[in-house]
């Protein structure tokens, strides 16, 4: 059955219907940022996932961890169209971008502290923030007086999220903010038992990491008992879909995941109850935002 499906899916991606996203693809492949209205994205992504499925490439899978870590540490580098330094300014710049996604990641931001009112995680408690990119969101809570550390797989992350702490020391601001170079799936290893954390968060970048279920068992680790992890913003089901075309043009992660499965790991790793924060109706489309207590 699979393989009349695949000779199907053949037939179409290589149809006159299609013909514009095969066009699309190959400009897309030389310039990330190529602008593609709605129905131009809807016909570049129907082709490429009708193409690699023909090629049994599509749902895609990670079987190589060495693999899957270069590919997401050498994502600046590897943009199409887009130079180093460009894409470092842009993340620098983060949350301060453009509508839509600037202002929803301050909104984002806004959301994070009033859940972590809401169950009195309060300053200087400390928290931990997994794959934290470039640090914003650490470094805005850090301000608001917690003591934050963030992690990243990538060194080049560490070194430019550094640079939010020199900011902050100019300011002459004293905050208690650090970041370390650290893989989601095993970050519990850089901390003892005695430096474990009030709260872990993880903000759009579970989907990244290269078993999700592995990091949720590790931010077990570094939690007190009763404290909490926070899956903040991550991408539900069909996310898989909708960013392909994107994940494909730099070989990254982009992975939607159900709440059902998220929730019974979660349960199956020891946390003693979770709770949907957000987005109870989500359709398979809107963002997780799910706490779970130690």
């Amino acid at each position: 059955m699979n393989k009349l499906w695949q000779r199907a899916a053949r037939i179409l991606a290589d149809s006159p219907i299609l013909k514009p996203g095969r066009k699309l693809w190959y400009l897309n492949e030389q310039n990330y940022g190529l602008p593609l209205s709605s129905t131009q994205k809807l016909m570049t992504g129907a082709y490429i996932i009708l193409h690699d499925y023909a090629e049994e490439r599509f749902p895609p899978t990670f079987n190589d961890q060495k693999r899957a870590y270069a590919a997401e540490i050498d994502y600046r580098f590897s943009v199409p169209g887009l130079a180093t330094a460009e894409f470092v300014e842009t993340e620098m710049r983060k949350p301060f971008w453009g509508a839509p996604l600037g202002p929803q990641y301050m909104l984002d931001f806004v959301k994070l502290s009033k859940i972590l009112e809401q169950l009195k995680i309060e300053p200087p408690q400390r928290l931990l923030e997994l794959g934290c990119g470039t640090g914003w969101m650490a470094e805005f809570l850090s301000l608001r007086g917690y003591h934050v550390v963030g992690t990243s797989l990538s060194s080049d992350d560490v070194g430019d999220a550094q640079a939010r702490i020199r900011s902050v020391e100019a300011k002459n601001l004293k905050v208690n903010l650090e970041f370390i170079e650290a893989p989601m799936e095993s970050v519990a290893d850089h901390f003892h038992d005695r430096d474990r954390f009030d709260c872990v968060y993880v903000y759009e970048a579970l989907h990244h990491a290269y078993d999700w279920r592995q990091t949720i068992e590790s931010a077990y680790a570094c939690l007190k008992d009763g404290g909490w992890l926070f899956i903040c913003a991550e991408p539900n089901v069909l996310h898989t879909y909708i960013a392909y075309r994107g994940a494909k043009l730099v070989h990254t992660h982009e992975i939607g995941m159900s709440r059902s499965a998220l929730r019974s790991h979660l349960k199956h790793v020891g946390f003693r109850k979770s709770k949907v924060l957000s987005n109870r109706i989500h359709v398979w489309i809107k963002p997780h935002w799910i706490g779970a207590q130690r």
